[in-house]
């Protein structure tokens, strides 16, 4: 008697992101002279930075993984921060206001642990 084996289709696991956020990233985006724009909706603020800046900040992610980077320099908040890539048109030179990177500040923060002698 012979056995019979059960063949399952099983889809490929996925992370949650669409086609097009996976292949529009930071470097895709500086490469076409976007900017970024992240909006804390709990303050209603709105900051503006260059491609560029944030590649040497947070990599080359898409755009979904940006804001987790960021905490809002108002209300202190990290939670109501959204991320989208802006395309400035022509007559908004030299009106919007774009945050450059000037340095990269590391903290170094001890962590202790007691132990016996």
């Amino acid at each position: 008697m012979e056995a019979k084996t059960l063949q399952v289709d099983v889809m490929p696991e996925q992370n949650g992101l669409t086609r097009r956020q996976r292949m529009h990233t930071l470097s895709k985006a500086e490469e076409t002279r976007q900017i970024v724009r992240i909006d804390c909706m709990y303050c209603r603020i709105t900051r503006r930075y260059r491609c560029s800046d944030l590649l040497k900040l947070c990599g080359d992610v898409p755009i979904d993984e940006i804001a987790p980077h960021f905490r809002c320099d108002v209300c202190k908040l990290k939670d109501y921060l959204r991320a989208q890539f802006e395309l400035p048109y022509g007559a908004d030179t030299g009106k919007l206001a774009i945050r450059k990177l000037v340095k990269i500040k590391v903290v170094h923060k001890p962590v202790w642990k007691d132990d016996f002698y």
